[in-house]
């Protein structure tokens, strides 16, 4: 029996028992009540509105680092609890942190893979707006720094990005923009290694002009050649091992099927269930 079903039989009680009339008064709108003890009635609604408080207080933290880092994860929260207007609003104040005076002291990596993270989320929550904003950004970072060499690091991962955002010519574009900077890597087999994963994801988006002009950034054709025989002879996991082996490359040249290169720049590896980003220094 609920507590007003209780109130209301015992004040009937007493009512009756002195043989006279009583004005009985409720409050109203009063469906059910619980002891005021300290302990919280969790329902969808309460947390919902507290996960918003929590992200309004996260835009407070002082180290611009912790805060993108904590935002982000509101964010994700609220996106896997089925708020996503909450986290769009989360993640615009991620956004924000990004582009606050303080968001000097984050590193390159930080600041790009957090750009990347809220356009990854943003797709998520169905702000296809705020995820092109946010990848526009994280390439306008990337194009920022000096260092052309430095630059590739964070080309593969922008790519896969735009990619999902404005599809496989607009990937294929910025890895080709990318060739020229794979001759200032200085060590010869970082600088192949790049070259080849460069390629590689140019072939598998289809733009094989583009792929072949990345190629000729070496300039052994002995190399070009052997490289280009390696691609080709790559089979599909599903039809067993590769014809040409590993054996058979020369030793500055990558195993065969593995050519990523560069920094990861995705939610989940730098920032998820983190209190602060996952990157080291530049």
């Amino acid at each position: 029996m609920s507590f007003r079903r209780k109130l209301w039989f015992s004040v009937l009680g007493l009512v009756l028992a002195g043989g006279g009339a009583m004005l009985l008064v409720f409050p109203s709108g009063c469906t059910e009540m619980h002891p005021v003890n300290g302990q919280l009635d969790v329902t969808n609604d309460r947390s919902q509105r507290i996960m918003a408080l929590a992200a309004e207080e996260a835009a407070a933290i002082p180290d611009p680092d912790t805060r993108l880092t904590r935002q982000l994860n509101l964010a994700d929260t609220q996106i896997q609890r089925g708020w996503p207007v909450d986290a769009r609003v989360t993640l615009t104040a991620a956004r924000d942190t990004l582009q606050a005076k303080d968001a000097v002291k984050l590193n390159d990596h930080a600041r790009i893979s957090g750009w990347i993270s809220i356009s990854q989320l943003a797709r998520q929550a169905d702000d296809l707006a705020l995820a092109v904003g946010a990848c526009d950004s994280a390439k306008a970072a990337m194009t920022a720094i000096e260092d052309p060499a430095k630059r590739c690091q964070y080309v593969m991962g922008i790519s896969n990005e735009l990619q999902y955002l404005k599809g496989k010519p607009a990937a294929a574009a910025l890895l080709a923009l990318a060739a020229p900077w794979t001759r200032v890597i200085d060590n010869l087999p970082k600088r192949r290694e790049a070259t080849v994963a460069f390629a590689s994801a140019l072939f598998t988006l289809d733009d094989f002009t583009d792929a072949k002009a990345m190629i000729h950034q070496d300039d052994d054709a002995a190399w070009r050649s052997q490289t280009l025989q390696m691609l080709a002879s790559l089979r599909p996991a599903s039809q067993g091992p590769d014809m040409v082996g590993a054996a058979s490359l020369r030793v500055d040249s990558p195993q065969a099927g593995s050519f990523y290169f560069g920094k990861n720049l995705n939610y989940q590896q730098i920032f998820q269930n983190q209190t602060n980003s996952q990157t080291g220094k530049d």
